[in-house]
């Protein structure tokens, strides 16, 4: 047996005590564990097609040795010696044990191999993953990965189907891909969405009973053509989805050791964030309700930003389904939301009725939002003491007015283009004269964010607003006249 991809590893049980040989063809440098909750030892063989010993200290029957190779090993196994002297076949010693637990094969760069973290392919979220659901993990990784192949190198799109598998189809595929073709093709854009297309298709002929599951990259990167990607292959496959990473894990050195890289605690968190997602589907059930912070129908509440650019956490509460009450502090793009989600064309409309600030800057709207990353390329329209009335564009402002609250402010998203439109309010008239604003055009995904936001423009202090008269209409949530329940199409925080 010879192990295709990196991290690769087999399982066998050791139902007697003493002294268990591994014999290679090939050196290698092996992690070896008893037990998953073990430590791992570090083993490294020198001779080609020599013995390397591993020896073992109370073994009873449940005892299971699990040997890893590292990022840059390839396992040439040719035998497993047990004490008794009774040779095991290890191609079926692992087949075996693949039939026991079920297989989720995870394929992509560096965050799939736990680059940056304490040990590796050992403290990534694949192996997390598996071990709080007790399946057995497939790495189809490499670092520094990329979809696309180029001119001097082959992308997954190509490595993923060399060579034949030896063990059992899988019964879940998860696919994290972009950084690096980003990087390699900054201008990637509908390239990407056309040739992730044709290679989860091609994933479909080689497992047609795999769930297939696309991750975006946490921090946005070439989101909307991966999801475009997956909104594509809907049409003709349900049992494909897209998960929304970005709102999992803030940057910050928390949980990133720099923007490519996670630490164990993000990888950590990362795993905890997918563990129910597959679970779900392990069992054959719907992805899992997000759980609803005590707000009505499918709002949903979270703070956007860095971790260093957030300062003190925000909040919200209501008085009824159209009032709310935010408080937010940050700067430099941070801010308080309360969200729901947008398929395709839609509107928002409210009455912002007050506003408190201590900065000038300090602002308070109505947002449309591709993720929920700070990368995320987004239009607001709101108030600030600074602008008055004022329209953004991913925080550049495009047209302002001295006016102040309270007013009525709506955006309308129709195709490719983003509609502001502004009236004035009166708590005694019910008739609403709108006034258009500004027109523009910004390309998103089909599946979005809108809301409810406030910011202080300042991390050491809350600004609060009042909005009243909040309307939603088009491809939203059950307040809507849209709600997706069949978990092709899946946003998740």
């Amino acid at each position: 047996m010879q192990s295709v991809s990196s991290g690769a590893y087999l399982k066998t049980s050791a139902n007697v005590g003493g002294e268990v040989k591994v014999k290679l063809s090939r050196p290698a440098i092996l992690f070896v564990q008893m037990n998953k909750d073990r430590q791992l030892v570090k083993k490294e063989t020198s001779d080609q097609g020599s013995f390397f010993q591993i020896h073992i200290e109370h073994v009873d029957a449940n005892t299971t040795l699990t040997i890893v190779s590292d990022l840059n090993s390839t396992i040439c196994l040719q035998e497993i010696e047990m004490a008794s002297h009774q040779q095991t076949d290890s191609t079926q010693t692992y087949k075996q044990q693949q039939q026991q637990q079920p297989l989720i094969e995870f394929v992509g760069h560096d965050l799939t191999l736990g680059l940056g973290t304490s040990q590796l392919l050992m403290t990534s979220f694949p192996w997390i993953v598996s071990n709080m659901l007790d399946t057995e993990r497939s790495q189809i990784a490499s670092p520094k990965a990329w979809l696309m192949d180029h001119q001097e190198f082959l992308g997954m799109e190509t490595l993923y189907f060399k060579g034949e598998s030896f063990y059992a189809p899988p019964h879940i595929i998860t696919v994290l891909l972009g950084e690096y073709d980003d990087h390699h093709y900054p201008a990637a854009g509908p390239m990407y969405t056309r040739r992730l297309f044709m290679f989860l298709s091609n994933i479909r002929y080689r497992f047609p009973h795999a769930f297939i599951i696309v991750l975006s990259e946490p921090l946005g990167v070439l989101f909307q053509e991966s999801q475009k990607a997956v909104y594509l292959i809907n049409d003709a496959d349900e049992n494909i989805a897209f998960i929304d990473t970005t709102g999992w894990i803030r940057y910050g050195p928390t949980h990133y050791t720099n923007p490519l890289h996670l630490n164990d605690k993000g990888q950590e968190l990362f795993a905890h964030k997918l563990a129910p997602l597959l679970k779900a589907k392990l069992n054959g059930q719907p992805f899992p309700v997000q759980p609803n912070p005590n707000l009505p129908y499918d709002w949903q509440t979270t703070d956007i930003g860095q971790e260093s650019t957030i300062g003190l956490e925000g909040s919200v509460s209501f008085d009824s389904a159209h009032v709310f009450t935010l408080w937010g502090s940050g700067h430099r793009g941070a801010f308080r939301f309360v969200y729901q989600q947008l398929y395709e064309n839609g509107t928002i409309e409210t009455v912002v009725e007050s506003h408190a600030t201590f900065a000038p800057c300090a602002s308070a709207g109505i947002m449309l939002r591709e993720h929920l990353g700070h990368t995320s390329c987004h239009v607001m329209l709101g108030f600030s003491p600074q602008h008055g009335v004022f329209l953004s564009r991913n925080g550049q402002v495009v047209r302002a007015k001295k006016l102040s609250p309270p007013y009525r402010l709506r955006l309308q998203r129709q195709g490719g283009a983003i509609i502001a439109s502004i009236a004035s309010y009166s708590a005694k008239s019910d008739t609403t004269m709108w006034e258009p604003f500004y027109d523009l055009d910004i390309e998103m995904a089909s599946l979005i964010y809108l809301g409810l936001i406030v910011t202080s423009c300042d991390p050491a202090v809350v600004s609060v607003a009042k909005f009243s008269h909040v309307k939603l209409q088009g491809g939203i949530g059950r307040d809507g006249s849209y709600h997706s329940d069949d978990g092709r199409l899946l946003l998740q925080n």
